[in-house]
């Protein structure tokens, strides 16, 4: 047997033996946390529903608050006007006429985006 292979065999053992270890232990918590469940009184269990409804609300006001609702002036805004956006078709326009925008950067750019489709 070659010393690589059995060095090999040997860190596959102790792996192996720690995920049993571990799973041995998760499952020893499951049985304690089953255990402990069961000996909630009727009362202690409806806290603990009371509890998980209120943790859900909760999670569901976060959700609506982190929402962002913009208004339409806001919207248009943020979006170029009529009149930029002709400067800027204008200026590029007259960028290409000059032969400033075929750059070797641009064109190996231009060929990734093909090659990768």
């Amino acid at each position: 047997m070659d010393i690589r292979q059995s060095g090999t065999e040997r860190t596959q053992q102790t792996f192996e033996q720690k995920q049993r270890a571990l799973i041995d232990q998760n499952r020893a918590l499951v049985r304690a946390a089953r255990e402990r469940l069961a000996t909630v009184s009727p009362r202690e269990q409806d806290s603990i529903e009371i509890g998980s409804e209120e943790a859900r609300e909760l999670d569901e006001r976060r959700t609506h608050r982190d929402e962002i609702a913009l208004s339409a002036a806001a919207r248009a805004a943020s979006e170029p006007s009529q009149a930029e956006r002709e400067a800027r078709v204008r200026e590029l326009a007259e960028a290409h006429r000059m032969e400033r925008l075929h750059t070797p950067e641009r064109l190996e750019r231009a060929a990734q985006r093909l090659l990768e489709g």
